[in-house]
This record gives structure tokens, sequence and C-alpha cells, in this order.
């Protein structure tokens, strides 16, 4: 029987689900959290792209966001010199 989570558990599920396979039963349970849930749904998404660049990031590519076109980059880049944030 599935087990209802609460956001903050499914939070945690999503963090451990990036480092290391989940149990089944926390899997499917997080399946259904994150099926009724557009809130943790939208931060497992994004935990996905956080740890994509982290993983760039580590084999030594700084400047790689994945999915992002050139033309998206050089627009960030521009917007963050114009506020003094140039360094990233």
């Amino acid at each position: 029987m599935l087990r209802l989570l609460s956001c903050q558990h499914a939070t945690l599920l999503i963090e451990q689900r990036a480092d290391a396979p989940l149990a089944p039963r926390d899997r499917r349970s997080l399946w259904l959290h994150l099926h009724y849930c557009p809130y943790c749904h939208r931060y497992a998404r994004q935990t996905v792209l956080l740890v994509q660049l982290a993983q760039a990031r580590a084999a030594g590519a700084p400047d790689a966001l994945p999915g992002l076109p050139d033309a998206a980059r050089q627009r960030i880049r521009q917007q963050l010199a114009g506020a003094g944030l140039d360094a990233l």
C-alpha cells in the first residue's frame, strides 16, 4: 500500500534520489506525491537541473548550461554584468 507523503518528506526523497536510487516503496510514494503536488513537482525538476549543472561544473565545463542556447546564455551574462554580478 502506498503511503501519502508530506511535502517535507517528498523533498527529502527528491534530494536522496539525486544521490542514489530510492527503495521501490519510496519511489512509488514519491511518484504519487509528485503527480498531485505541483510545487514538489517543480522542485523535483529544478533539482534535476541543479544536479546536471553541478556535474558539468565538476567535469571541468564551468560554462556548460545544459539546454540553454548560446543567445540565452549571452543575455543572462549581459543581465548579470549589468547588475554587477558578472563573477558567475
